[in-house]
């Protein structure tokens, strides 16, 4: 029953998120980082993300010259982890394509061990295409550390 309801409920967070609903300002605090990654120069040592582009998240891991990033944020109601990696770079004859991020967000409740993690990819803006993210997988964990594999009966987001 539990997992019917986190169904209907993942399909109906899919269709918010299509229909433009607000991410909370992860997309934000993502795009701040790509756009900084891309301007910084190889070999100089990049300021950390802050905490006020990012909104209500916390800056848990920003190293500098890492390509990845971990935020989070935590509310009387919930608690969210986000893990963002720059994809690998890719190039369109000799020029640089945009970057996407790899992210994974995991949300839980405090006190209560199941937690969701989806797999998202923000996809950077590009030649007169605006930016975005897709959900590229959902799954449920029993408790953390748990695979998740064989909990979640809902439809294939890949």
């Amino acid at each position: 029953m539990f997992l019917r309801r986190l169904s209907t409920s993942a399909s109906a967070l899919l269709r918010r998120r299509r229909r433009g609903a607000k991410d909370d300002g992860v997309l934000a605090a993502l795009r701040a980082e790509i756009a900084h990654e891309l301007s910084s120069p190889p070999s100089s040592s990049p300021p950390s993300l802050h905490s006020q582009e990012a909104l209500d998240f916390d800056t848990v891991s920003d190293a500098p010259r890492a390509q990845d990033v971990l935020l989070r944020r935590r509310g009387d109601a919930e608690e969210v982890h986000v893990s963002a990696l720059l994809a690998p770079l890719r190039f369109e004859g000799e020029e640089p394509l945009p970057r996407d991020a790899l992210m994974k967000v995991f949300i839980s409740k405090p006190g209560v061990e199941p937690l969701l993690r989806f797999d998202c990819r923000a996809v950077a803006a590009g030649r007169g295409a605006a930016a975005g993210y897709d959900i590229t997988a959902l799954s449920y964990h029993a408790f953390p550390g748990d695979g998740g594999d064989s909990k979640y009966e809902g439809p294939d987001f890949g």
